[in-house]
């Protein structure tokens, strides 16, 4: 197990300035599969290689509220929250709702440092069984407020952290990320999960699904976790993935 519970971490968003710290707050009763809310070790990887990668900065939209980039299965928030600060963009954090408290917790403790850089974070429910629809919800995280639609939005920047250790995950996340990654030359899905033997066969499967579906990885690297108190001894993978020229359309609808 490689997770931390709630307490400031250090998010490098540029190699020219000191790491920000991220607070991660644990709300009580946030579970999922039974295990508290806590922010895993692929997360914080991520979360701190995202200035290396060049992601290709979403264009404003000032004629669309919603924001142009989506986190899938967030946890705690940390993933989405950097990238919106990095990429000076708003963001949607998505999960299950039993999750989305907690999400929307530390959207609300680390509001000082996102509305110091002007920006509105949302929290929203995205089945990955179901994953054509996607619902924002209250800031609070506990009610449905609105549905986004597939002909209205899709999204310059999908991001996902520790989302690949079931055998179901290639199918639905590969089907998910079709589904709402704009159809622009521009738009990028980034993951990262750690290189544990017994999800190697899962990771595999993950990859020739993505490349199936017309994505293409544009740059991957690997990093073992330098602090021992993650508890992992694999190292971390992330790839970041661009749509084959075949599969871009003009009018992608990116937000």
């Amino acid at each position: 197990m490689a997770n931390k519970h709630g307490q400031t971490l250090d998010i490098t968003l540029t190699s020219d300035e000191p790491p920000i710290g991220i607070k991660i707050a644990e709300p009580p009763g946030v579970t999922s599969d039974n295990l508290p809310l806590s922010t895993w070790g692929a997360s914080y990887i991520l979360a701190n290689e995202l200035h290396t990668l060049n992601i290709p900065i979403p264009p404003k939209n000032e004629m669309s509220n919603h924001p142009p980039i989506l986190e899938l299965g967030a946890g705690t928030g940390l993933v989405g929250i950097s990238a919106s600060l990095l990429l000076k963009r708003n963001a949607i954090l998505t999960d299950l709702p039993t999750i989305l408290p907690g999400v929307a917790a530390n959207i609300s403790v680390n509001a000082p440092v996102l509305s110091k850089a002007g920006l509105n974070l949302q929290t929203g429910l995205l089945d990955w069984n179901d994953p054509s629809s996607l619902i924002g919800y209250t800031p609070d995280g506990l009610h449905a407020a609105t549905s986004i639609t597939l002909d209205s939005h899709k999204f310059s920047v999908i991001l996902a952290a520790d989302t690949v250790y079931d055998p179901d995950h290639p199918s639905l996340l590969s089907s998910t990320v079709s589904t709402w990654l704009s159809r622009t030359p521009d738009a990028r899905f980034v993951l990262c999960y750690p290189l544990r033997m017994a999800y190697l066969d899962i990771i595999r499967d993950l990859w020739e699904r993505l490349d199936a579906a017309g994505l293409e990885c544009v740059t991957e690297g690997q990093r073992q976790g330098d602090d021992p108190s993650w508890d992992e001894e694999a190292p971390y993978e992330w790839s970041m993935w661009a749509w084959t020229s075949g599969r871009v359309a003009s009018g992608g609808g990116e937000g």
